[in-house]
Order: structure tokens, then C-alpha cells, then sequence
């Protein structure tokens, strides 16, 4: 079989491949994981490698029998572990226990000592699954398109919590056969795939999973029993039910609205009478895809943005930016509003019409827009700013539908609490300067961290909280939007800034 050499820093490994078979292909069945948000439909550009140093995109190029394919170091960036203070472990249990949190971006698993509690070791990385797209329906089509999609996604995300199970076992100085339980708090659609069932029927109306995980009960890993956090719908999942567990929302009794933001917006809106619940397909926008110039939180993305006679950028890992990410994103947007290069509507000014202090960092794309660059390697595009538009008008709307349906206002909010990665390093300013979320929230936010690997971890250590868990499916009635006239209307309605 014919091959591609493939060098990654100072290693060179020699990967075969089909007659046919694309660059992204090979190296997806290699494990290399490569950048695909659209995956590997050649609309993102981000599978772009240099093949014998000609930049290419990987989904689009077939693989050349002794072509030389450079690509960048392992993807480094910060992935949110921290979470809220845990509770003592159940008395009169022992092994160990884990707890993953399943995202679509990142996954994360902890390693504990049922008998006392403790923290033994975590590990985490990028989701493995990323080459087959950003987001969840770029998976599911994969697995109606490809011959064994289901498959492949199935055992990638398999072997890949394996691999941190081995690593926070290897840390700890333990060994497999001491664990005892594996929980897993994911999305309903990585619940599902990593499980290896069938995902095509989320995709569809009625978005009808194949199972809600009320059993708990799914596929050993490597002999341990798996224990799947139960969902509400298809797309409000075990990652939503843990992290309302770990919050307390169904204890308390003011009202609170729970939100988790990435390539879906899952929200709650309740207390201890009970929560209606939703979820808005906000696209991967606020995970750096379908931006020009996105990424990941990995080294050389801009995080943060603001604005001080000139502008001054936050970079993962210092040193020069690459690309800019979701929360970097949601500042630079929120500064170029105040500073009047963008308007209400959402138009990027050319430079004749934006303010003089500022055309200096516009050219125009030659359809009346403009184009800023804020660095040599990062600028912003009217497609970039449209993008963002889409995605916090449907949070916006998904959250205007709530407190309708509850009959409050944002007035009556008295937490807004925000989980996950995103989440937390969002500028809570920013993100009511875009009108993501009401003014009336801005003194309200309060970021959860890791709100799914804090849930996972408590079923980890006492296994009286699946009782608890297990109550709040029916505690949750989820409103569907795709097809609502009132969801209709407060997207168009928040559509501008």
C-alpha cells in the first residue's frame, strides 16, 4: 500500500493510504486529530496542513503515494477543569471511581478514591472526534454518510477515554482492575455515540433519541461499568442534568436561569418547584468555528480583547497570536460596537465610513464591508460578525421564550449561572454589550466552571446522588423551539446589537 509521510515536531511517521483516499482520511484512520468543523465538507478551512510545504486542505487533496505532510504540534490551550467544591465520598465504599465530563470539544476525566474522596489524578484533552466535525450534527452526518461512521466515532471516543483512564491510573500509581465505575456526563448525542447507538433520529423532527439513558446502564470500557448521567431530551443531555445537580438549582428557592454555551446552548430557567428547559443551536461560532480566523483556546488564540488608546490582546500562551477564540471573539465585537466601527445592525464599517481613529485597521472586502485586523494574523470579517450574530441571537431568543413561558422578567433572575469552559472566561460586560444576555443579568453571573465534571464527580463519590440525579429529568419540561413562532420572533428581534 502506498504511504504519506507525516512529520509532527521531531517525529516522522509513515501512514498508508487508499487509492483515492483523501489526506483528511488517512490521517483521521491514523489518529491524528486534524481540525474539521465542517467536517470535511471543504467550507471551514481548517483542515489546512502543508503538503512537501504547499498549503493544502486535507479534506480536498487526495494523498499522493511519498508526500510530505507537516503538521503543528499536539493542540496545547487551557481545558476548564476547575469546579464548585465537591461533597465528602459515601462512607463504607471502596476503589475507584471516574468521572468524565463527554464534551464535544473537550473531554475530561477525574480519577477518585471512593473511600476517602480524594482527588487521585485528571487528565484531559481535545475531543479526539474533532476531524469528523465541530459540532454534533456534522458527526451524526457522518455516521448516516460514511459506511461504519458509527463506528469510527464510537471507538475514537472510546480509546480516547481510555487513554486518560490509563494516564490518571498511571499518575496515581494504580491499576484498572481497581476501578470500580465509570460515570459519564455528556450530550445526548455523545452519550449516544460513545455508547455506539444509533444517532441519525436526533436530527430529525421529532429529534427523538433512542434512549434517554434512564437506566444509566451503558457498554463496559475495558471491563469497567459505564454509568451514563440520565437526559431530558435530545438535545438537553447528561452534561445539562449533572451540571444542574452540582449547582443545586432544584433546591433553592429563588429563580435562577442555568446556562451552558458551546456549539449548543442548553438552558434552565426554575428552582425547587421545578424548571422548564430548552436547548438553541448556536453553532461552533463561540467554539472558534465559522470564523475566518477562529480556534480552540489553544496556544496563540486571542482570548481577550480590549480597547486603551489602541488595542490590547490577551494571548493563550503568549507569544504571537494565530487565530482568535470564542470569548476573544464576544470582547473584540463588544469593543468594536463602542468604538463604532460596527454598527446596530451588525455592519462592519469600511474604513471611509467608520471613525477616523480607526481606519487605520480596516481595508474594505470589496462588497461595501469592511475587514478588521487587529493582528497581522487576525482579523475580523462581515461573515465573522454575522456568524456571532446568529449564535447570540439564539441564545437570546431560547432565553426570551423561557421567561415568557414562565411569565417573569429578567428583573425576577436571581442568578444567572453560567457552565462550562466558554462560560467562564466570557467578560459578562461583553457579553451584555452584545445583547446576548439582559442588561438586568449583568450584576446576576456567576461562572460554575465545569459544571458536567462536578455533577459526574459527585456521582463518583456517593452513590445516593443518582436518587437525586435521577429526579430531575421530571423535574425539567422541555420546550422545543424549531417550529415556535415566539422563538421565531425574539431571534429576529435579537439579531441586532
Amino acid at each position: 500500500m502506498s504511504s504519506i509521510q507525516v512529520q509532527q515536531g521531531a517525529k516522522i511517521t509513515p501512514v498508508p493510504f487508499e487509492a483515492g483516499e483523501t489526506l483528511l482520511s488517512a490521517l483521521r484512520r491514523a489518529g491524528y486529530s486534524i481540525p474539521a468543523a465542517c467536517g470535511g465538507k471543504g467550507r471551514c478551512g481548517k483542515c489546512r496542513v502543508k503538503v512537501s510545504g504547499v498549503p493544502r486542505l486535507a479534506c480536498e487533496t487526495k494523498a499522493q503515494d511519498g508526500d510530505w505532510i507537516d503538521l503543528p504540534e499536539t493542540m496545547r490551550g487551557v481545558i476548564l477543569t476547575d469546579t464548585l467544591t465537591l461533597p465528602k465520598a459515601q462512607a463504607g465504599r471502596s476503589g475507584l471511581g471516574a468521572a468524565v465530563d463527554l464534551g464535544t470539544t473537550t473531554v475530561a476525566l477525574r480519577l477518585f478514591d471512593r473511600a476517602d474522596g480524594k482527588l487521585l489524578a485528571q487528565a484531559q484533552d481535545w475531543n479526539a472526534q474533532a476531524p469528523y466535525g465541530a459540532d454534533v450534527i456534522s458527526r451524526i452526518q457522518h455516521t448516516m454518510e460514511a459506511s461504519d461512521g458509527l463506528g469510527e466515532l464510537s471507538r475514537c471516543i472510546r480509546a480516547q477515554t481510555e487513554t486518560l483512564l490509563g494516564q490518571t491510573l498511571s499518575a496515581a500509581g494504580r491499576k484498572l482492575e481497581e476501578v470500580k465505575e465509570l460515570v459519564i456526563a455528556g450530550n445526548t448525542v455523545m452519550q449516544h455515540l460513545f455508547d455506539g447507538r444509533e444517532v441519525a433520529s436526533i436530527a430529525r423532527a421529532p429529534f427523538q433519541p433512542e434512549t434517554l439513558f434512564e437506566d444509566g446502564a451503558g457498554e463496559l470500557l475495558s471491563g469497567i461499568p459505564v454509568q451514563f448521567a440520565p437526559c431530558v431530551a435530545g438535545y438537553v443531555g447528561g452534561d445539562i442534568t449533572a451540571g444542574l445537580l452540582a449547582d443545586g438549582l432544584f433546591v433553592q428557592p429563588e429563580l435562577r436561569l442555568f446556562l451552558d454555551i458551546g456549539t449548543n446552548g442548553e438552558m434552565a430557567l426554575g428552582n425547587e418547584n421545578g424548571a422548564l428547559c430548552c436547548a438553541v443551536a448556536s453553532g461552533p461560532a463561540f467554539e472558534g468555528a465559522g470564523i475566518s480566523c477562529g480556534m480552540l483556546g489553544i496556544t496563540g488564540a486571542v482570548s481577550h480583547v480590549s480597547y486603551d488608546r489602541g488595542f490590547l490582546c490577551d494571548i493563550v500562551g503568549g507569544g504571537e497570536a494565530k487565530g482568535i477564540c470564542g470569548s476573544g471573539l464576544v470582547d473584540l465585537v463588544a469593543v468594536l460596537l463602542e468604538r463604532g466601527v460596527i454598527d446596530e445592525s451588525g455592519r462592519l464599517l469600511p474604513p471611509q465610513d467608520a471613525p477616523e481613529d480607526m481606519r487605520r485597521y480596516l481595508t474594505e472586502d470589496g462588497q461595501g464591508n469592511g475587514v478588521f485586523h487587529l493582528t497581522k494574523a487576525v482579523s475580523l470579517t462581515a461573515r465573522d460578525v454575522r456568524n456571532l450574530q446568529l449564535a447570540k441571537a439564539a441564545v437570546a431568543g431560547g432565553i426570551r421564550v423561557l421567561l415568557e413561558q414562565r411569565g417573569v422578567t429578567a428583573d425576577d433572575i436571581a442568578s444567572v449561572e453560567l457552565a462550562g469552559g466558554f462560560g467562564n472566561y466570557l467578560s459578562p460586560e461583553n457579553v451584555v454589550r452584545i445583547g446576548m444576555l439582559p442588561r438586568a443579568c449583568l450584576s446576576k453571573i456567576r461562572p460554575l466552571g465545569n459544571a458536567a465534571l462536578a455533577g459526574a464527580s459527585m456521582l463518583a463519590l456517593d452513590g445516593e446522588n443518582w436518587r437525586k440525579l435521577a429526579e430531575i429529568p421530571e423535574k425539567c419540561r422541555y420546550l422545543e423551539l424549531s417550529g415556535r413562532d415566539d422563538f421565531s420572533r425574539a431571534f429576529t428581534d435579537s439579531l441586532t446589537f
